[in-house]
């Protein structure tokens, strides 16, 4: 998962290809999920990459700069980015990924609350094997709005993630070879922008601003809000 000239939204992007693998089961034959940053190199062999049964696995407890003479970094144990392993019934229950993170952060902890609201119990191998080289990379432009919408992540969990992701989304291109399966996507295929999130009153708006108000399903009605009233 990488972005190529726009904005990126992880959670879109696998949702997208999720959705694609299961629409497509028959002939791919895919029954575990690996969602990898590709920035990281597992460095122990005995970290296995296989799913559980009924449970989520994340294996990446421990990461080192590559080439640095500085230790591993532990990360808080809220977290499962990296690498997480499941299975897509796991994926389908708590509904994917929020598809409103756009920019670096918050798209991984706001899975880990859908686990935790699901009661989701995730599994780690232990810190001698979970060891990752992280390679250099450029920094993403950080999500600002993305502590607001952690605050609300259980309310939207029927609502946004993997069952939205149709109407969202558009494949440019597919390669298939004997051993990869490339999706170019278009992650903003209605031209929707989420610009911010404000919380007030037990109620979260987000606001929208439409770069084009014309699709190919013709004009889209303008709506600059969207309240959720918290149960």
């Amino acid at each position: 998962v990488y972005p190529i000239n726009s904005r990126f939204n992880k959670g879109r992007l696998y949702n997208a290809g999720v959705r694609y693998i299961q629409q497509n089961q028959q002939k791919l034959n895919i029954t575990c999920f690996i969602l990898h940053d590709v920035d990281l190199i597992p460095e122990n062999d005995g970290n296995f990459y296989t799913c559980e049964s009924k449970h989520p696995k994340h294996t990446t407890l421990r990461i080192r700069k590559l080439n640095s003479t500085s230790d591993y970094s532990r990360f808080y144990e809220f977290l499962i980015g990296g690498a997480l392993i499941l299975t897509f019934d796991m994926y389908k229950r708590v509904n994917g990924f929020s598809n409103l993170f756009w920019g670096w952060g918050g798209e991984d902890d706001d899975l880990s609350l859908r686990f935790i609201q699901r009661r989701a119990c995730v599994v780690r191998p232990s810190y001698e094997l979970a060891n990752y080289i992280a390679l250099p990379h450029s920094n993403g432009r950080s999500n600002n709005a993305r502590f607001k919408l952690l605050t609300w992540s259980t309310v939207r969990l029927d609502t946004d993630g993997y069952n939205k992701i149709d109407s969202m989304i558009r494949i440019v291109h597919i390669l298939n070879t004997s051993t990869v399966l490339h999706l170019k996507i278009d992650v903003d295929a209605n031209h929707i922008y989420y610009k911010s999130a404000s919380i007030g009153n037990s109620q979260l708006i987000y606001n929208k601003t439409y770069a084009d108000l014309t699709t190919t399903r013709g004009p889209v009605t303008t709506r600059v809000a969207k309240k959720l009233t918290s149960m």
